[in-house]
């Protein structure tokens, strides 16, 4: 899968989680919220009563959805992280702040969240201030 090349493309996949979520028809919902919960790197978005949190795997390729995303075998942080990092300006990294807010969101989505990401590996954010 192409990899995403400008900021509309990344808010078009965050579009696709929020509907899942939004929606909740029971596929698309609960691969959402695997997504959330199992995701490493995420995208951090200030709303009005928090943040919601997008996972990098998911939008850093072009055109995602539920079938292309569970089809892509090569997918891999690795690759849309830089992607990311660049469009957005900024390097991922730990936060305390998102940390406690993406933890919120997870009890708000009806589940507690994992003490770390896959791999065992630490959470780490961008902040993303949508215009």
């Amino acid at each position: 899968m192409r990899l995403i090349q400008t900021i509309q493309e990344m808010q078009e996949n965050m579009g696709i989680l929020d509907g899942y979520l939004r929606n909740k028809q029971e596929n698309e919902y609960s691969f959402a919220l695997e997504l959330v919960k199992r995701g490493t790197c995420f995208i951090a978005v200030k709303v009005e009563d928090g943040y919601k949190f997008y996972p990098s795997r998911f939008t850093g390729y072009a055109n995602n959805n539920m079938s292309r995303h569970l089809n892509n075998v090569m997918k891999d942080g690795r690759e849309t992280n830089p992607v990311i990092s660049k469009l957005l300006g900024q390097n991922v990294g730990a936060d305390l702040e998102l940390e406690k807010a993406y933890r919120k969101y997870c009890e708000d989505l009806g589940f507690t969240a994992n003490q770390k990401g896959s791999f065992g590996v630490a959470r780490k954010y961008w902040r993303f201030a949508e215009k």
